[in-house]
């Protein structure tokens, strides 16, 4: 299935702008249409408080907030309109919590791209988190690093594979952009010296089934301490310069609450490369 639509969450931060510049890319390369979502939160007041604001005040915080809306709108269009970009675009703006909406909205489209979460796992009124993007969504979320430096498609990308469900989730959801790269590095961690913990028998194993989607697949074995995964994973990124690291939104329940574990959090801290993250 080609990659033909591609919804970004967009605010108009700098994060956001390096998602839209990379959906950009991305459009180009695949043909796809373009479109930005932004959910906002109005302005509430207690009932106590609410009562001693006049109305005309009232009225200008709410022209304001349309405005603002307004104001973010035209801001993508700019940005699109500056990259050159012709394709199909739309704007879709509602006022809501984001964490629903996002993934509710990225359902419709072939891919989520959203800008690194500045303050990760910090949780506050309004604030965007990345555990609840991917476990609602249901459609691969790609998060573009603030600083990411939008170039050229390198046409090389990485995958973090231990076997897993989640690892393999992940590279059904990549295939449609992995077959488009000339090389992709599959990065397995020996813990410990422990050695390759993937191991199947020839035929049944990752590199047999890339080979078979016709992917030059280069196996990168990296050993590492069981908490210098992800720097392991990271380092070996910031050496090749992938267009994107794809991995399983690796998680665990802790007291009835579904939360990313410790390779993930350190690598969307930390990321130096987008990441293709997908449950």
């Amino acid at each position: 299935m080609a990659i033909k639509d591609l919804l970004v969450a967009y605010d108009g931060n700098d994060a956001s702008r390096k998602a839209a510049e990379l959906a950009v890319q991305m459009a180009h390369k695949y043909e796809a249409s373009i479109t930005g979502l932004h959910i906002y939160q109005a302005e509430t007041y207690e009932s106590h408080i609410k009562r001693w604001i006049p109305e005309d005040v009232l009225a200008r915080m709410a022209e304001a907030q349309v405005a603002a809306e307004k104001s973010i709108g035209a801001n993508f269009s700019d940005l699109l309109a500056k990259a050159n970009f012709k394709g199909m675009t739309n704007w879709q703006s509602q006022q809501g919590r984001a964490n629903v909406l996002v993934p509710r909205y990225s359902r419709y489209f072939d891919l989520l791209l959203i800008g690194q979460f500045t303050s990760v796992f910090e949780h506050g009124l309004g604030s965007i988190q990345p555990e609840d993007i991917v476990m609602r969504s249901g459609k691969p979320v790609v998060i573009v690093p603030k600083a990411l430096d939008v170039r050229p498609f390198t046409g090389t990308a990485a995958i973090a594979w231990d076997g897993s469900r989640s690892a393999a989730r992940a590279l059904t959801d990549a295939m449609q952009i992995l077959e488009t790269k000339e090389r992709l590095d599959v990065i397995t961690i020996d813990l410990d010296g422990a050695g390759d913990p993937t191991g199947m028998p020839e035929g049944f194993d990752i590199m047999s089934h890339l080979q078979r989607h016709g992917i030059n697949a280069n196996k990168v074995l990296l050993k590492a301490r069981k908490t210098r995964v992800g720097d392991a994973i990271l380092d070996h990124c910031a050496k090749t310069s992938p267009d994107v690291l794809v991995m399983g939104a690796y998680g665990r329940r802790k007291f009835g609450a579904l939360l990313f574990g410790g390779v993930t959090r350190h690598i969307l801290h930390n990321m130096n490369v987008p990441v293709l993250l997908s449950h």
